[in-house]
């Protein structure tokens, strides 16, 4: 038995047939639509699945998807303007209609999270944060190996914690939002800004690449943005205590130099009760993440 599964991102639609043991069969992408999604997005998924269905036994549907969703309804309640007019797709209507199928939908970030639990860094783990440090800042929380969603199923929002109240506007409207100081799109907004150039064209790996190279502004810049990870997580695991954080997104590519610094300087800056039992490690399942974790939703839900 197969599930189809598909990772839906402001950039990429990923999408793959995984098997019921979360082996890869097939895996492929598309660039995401950039009008309309509420109509193309769903159009590609079932367009998809009538392709492969021709080649492979699919028993049904699950979807890591950008925004804010409903997962019991199968609804995208809220999406950045990167995705537009996708805000109250229903996956599942849409899909049970045109396909007859089942369909599971869950946020990119918590999906994620359920894969790593499944078969990454959080397998054989009962608690555990992951954290995403990408353009922007995603997180997801679980506890005895269940999803925790909270009362109205939006907790995790980590990039929005707000850690200066007179800091920089951040999309979401609020000031001084974590995500505007520890992103990777922060850390790039930074150099440009102290090299007084244009931020088009500049990613967080050019970066990293100036640090490693010896380049001081750049140097400068990204132990700044370093220190303002670890506070965000130093104040995280005061409140929830989760024993091991995952790290997963863009920066996390940057490798060893990232990770053990931000495992020095977190054991510094934690209460020191925490730091004995507090582990920061790097997800495992890099790309194919969001794919594993919709297959894992498949069979949990």
């Amino acid at each position: 038995m197969n599930r189809l599964c598909f990772d839906i991102g402001g950039t990429f639609i990923k999408y793959g047939v995984v098997d019921i043991e979360g082996k890869i069969l097939y895996k492929n992408k598309i660039l995401t639509p950039k009008d309309n999604c509420k109509i193309n997005i769903p159009n590609i998924i079932c367009c998809q699945t009538k392709e492969l269905k021709n080649k492979y036994t699919i028993d049904n549907i699950g979807i890591s998807t950008a925004g804010q969703v409903d997962s019991s309804s199968g609804e995208i309640i809220f999406a950045a303007d990167n995705i537009p007019g996708y805000t109250g797709t229903n996956f599942k209507a849409v899909i049970n209609d045109k396909l007859g199928m089942k369909c599971y939908v869950e946020n990119d970030v918590n999906a994620a999270a359920l894969g790593e639990l499944w078969l990454g860094s959080g397998k054989g783990e009962n608690s555990f944060l992951c954290i995403t440090l990408g353009t922007g800042i995603g997180g997801a929380i679980i506890i005895n190996k269940t999803l925790y969603k909270g009362a109205g199923g939006n907790a995790g929002e980590l990039g929005h914690m707000i850690i200066n109240e007179n800091g920089e506007k951040c999309a979401c409207s609020l000031n001084g939002c974590y995500e505007r100081y520890a992103s990777t799109s922060a850390l790039v907004r930074a150099y440009a800004k102290a090299k007084e150039i244009d931020v088009e064209g500049i990613n967080g790996q050019e970066v990293i690449s100036k640090v490693i190279s010896g380049d001081k502004i750049a140097i400068r810049v990204y132990d700044e943005f370093i220190d303002h990870v670890v506070s965000g997580l130093v104040g995280i695991t005061h409140i929830i205590d989760p024993g091991l954080i995952i790290i997963g997104g863009g920066i996390s590519e940057a490798g060893e130099m990232f990770l053990s610094e931000i495992n020095k300087r977190f054991k510094k800056k934690v209460i020191a009760s925490y730091s004995k039992y507090t582990r920061i490690v790097k997800a495992a399942l890099g790309n194919d993440a969001g794919l594993i974790g919709a297959c894992y939703i498949t069979l949990h839900s």
